[in-house]
């Protein structure tokens, strides 16, 4: 071989692999596909995307504008320029990766098109690709086409059958994720299984818009909103929308996360700069993960523009909730809180037994109860969340807290100890063992602690909240039902307004027992009985309900 004959090659499916490893998480794998369903499309037609997600596959079917052959040529090209994008259209498919996505968590990938009533079919599994990893030689589709180009009668439209998965899919998960994305495609109709995924903004009480061009103008003519939430919001639905024209890029409160008064900040900025191709260092990478490089001099520059304003804004609601505290009426209610707050603690530790107790008769006689005894990493109170309790008091097999694998199971991790996956695995249950037996940060003795606030929430804003990270029950004094109580107090004193602290109480019980039980039924510590699930929530009302 002479030097001229040596060039750049590629090994196409390992290739395909290690683009296919990117996508960390189920969700992302699902919209990789939806959203192509949604953006490529004929002018004119509303979009529309059903995912049906079954015990061993999930299908996506939408009404795109569908693949011919030209189409499939480009869609199988890794790291190809997407055509839209090539016409000047912005969206995603800037780094030609979405296609392997399947393979990150399944074995076998069908893909079904239909453009111009002409059918393709054509189905890919791990098991043949890996062939090709082996070999180093390009991969011959043509091999692997089910039907080409047979005519049929139904419209435009791609379906999407992802089977053989490796991994439990998480519904709620799934929802929340597409439910975040779909703001940005007006109009866009998509479904997993019977639920219509819609995003809903929160109420917010206050409004301010920055403009970069003062301070940041590398940024362009764009302007920051920041909106401020009437009552502390869900971890998916606070911080900074950072769009590039209709894509997601990242939700961040650059640097004010984990602060007083931060899960009220929400809002957006479109930087249409951030999908420039010709930055040195790139701005966005090809694994979807919603992070944006902080080393790219755009991105430094913008998490620079939206931090001060945050921040600034986060100080502001701080001075303002002291203040409140300050009055009279204020502690008052958080005298009042106090005791209901020490009546849902009371209710828990006796709750945890009944836990323990079912639990150890399906425990195979395996290990104990985890006893967790510190708090997560952003609880600065140095209070246990419930959701990591719950975690350690249904954790009976333990074998992050107990050394209890067979010679077989050791055998098998000893085999595999350097896989990477495996490695990351251990981390996380490491990280884990830790927080269930007390290694971490923010140590407690206490446990887990429940709290109660009075807090003026607006009218528009559900009479009370359940935050389980916060274990804490808010109820609005906004709300409706509860402001014409104090309307119709004559004293000064509502806490003394036995209609009020009993309502009080009720909507507090409720809320507690709704929280917790929705909690234990998404770690199916109820398994499939709807029944016992409700039953539950009665129970826990009646008994905080009933005078000790």
């Amino acid at each position: 071989m002479s030097i001229s004959e040596i060039k750049a090659t590629s090994n196409t499916a390992r290739a395909y692999f290690a683009a296919a490893n990117l996508f960390k998480h189920p969700h992302t794998v699902i919209w990789e596909y939806v959203t192509n369903e949604i953006q490529y499309r004929k002018k004119g037609t509303k979009p529309e995307v059903h995912v049906a997600i079954e015990e061993d596959k999930i299908i996506i079917k939408g009404n795109g504008e569908g693949m011919d052959v030209v189409g499939l040529k480009n869609f199988f090209t890794l790291h190809g320029e997407n055509q839209h994008r090539k016409e000047g259209k912005p969206g995603r498919g800037k780094h030609g990766t979405g296609k392997s996505a399947a393979f990150a968590i399944a074995e076998e990938l069908l893909i079904s098109t239909v453009k111009d009533k002409k059918l393709i079919e054509i189905k890919l599994s791990k098991k043949e690709l890996k062939k090709f990893e082996k070999s180093g030689k390009d991969i011959p589709l043509n091999d692997f086409f089910i039907t080409k180009g047979k005519k049929v009668n139904d419209s435009n439209g791609t379906t999407i059958e992802i089977s053989k998965l490796n991994q439990k899919i998480n519904r709620k998960e799934v929802i929340e994720y597409i439910e975040k994305q779909i703001a940005y495609f007006k109009g866009a109709e998509v479904w997993v299984d019977k639920h219509q995924c819609q995003y809903t903004e929160p109420f917010s009480k206050q409004t301010s818009i920055f403009n970069s061009l003062k301070t940041h103008p590398e940024l362009g003519n764009i302007d920051l909103t920041i909106k401020v939430a009437g009552e502390p919001l869900e971890k998916n639905e606070f911080g900074i929308k950072i769009l590039s024209n209709s894509t997601l890029q990242e939700i961040t409160l650059c640097g004010s996360e984990g602060k007083e008064m931060s899960d009220y900040i929400f809002g957006e900025i479109n930087c249409p700069k951030l999908d420039n191709d010709d930055q040195e260092i790139a701005a966005t990478d090809m694994s979807r993960n919603m992070s944006l490089n902080q080393n790219n001099k755009l991105v430094k520059s913008l998490f620079s523009f939206i931090g001060m304003h945050v921040e600034d804004i986060r100080k502001k609601l701080v001075k303002e909730n002291e203040e409140r505290k300050q009055s009279e009426e204020a502690q008052k209610l958080e005298k009042e809180a106090k005791k209901i707050s020490d009546k849902l603690n009371q209710h828990f530790e006796k709750f945890k037994n009944k836990i323990k107790i079912r639990q150890s008769r399906y425990a195979d006689g395996k290990s104990g109860i985890a006893a967790a005894s510190n708090s997560g990493a952003n609880n600065a109170d140095g209070s246990l969340s419930i959701g990591d309790e719950i975690e350690a008091l249904l954790n009976n097999d333990l074998n992050i807290l107990k050394s209890l694998k067979s010679n077989k199971e050791n055998d098998r991790d000893n085999k595999n100890k350097n896989n990477p996956k495996n490695l990351e695995e251990k981390k996380e249950e490491q990280k884990k063992g830790k927080k269930v037996n007390g290694g971490g940060k923010n140590k407690s003795s206490g446990g887990t602690e429940f709290k109660v606030k009075y807090q003026n929430n607006l009218a528009e804003n559900p009479r009370a909240k359940f935050k389980a990270d916060e274990n804490t029950v808010y109820i609005n004094l906004d709300h409706p039902y509860i402001s014409d109580l104090k309307k119709g107090d004559a004293s000064k004193d509502i806490t003394k307004n036995l209609f009020f602290t009993k309502i009080s109480h009720e909507i507090a019980y409720t809320e507690y027992a709704m929280g917790l039980v929705n909690l234990l039924h998404s770690k199916q510590y109820y398994g499939e009985d709807t029944a016992d699930y409700l039953r539950e929530v009665r129970d826990i009302i009646n008994t905080l309900s009933t005078p000790s």
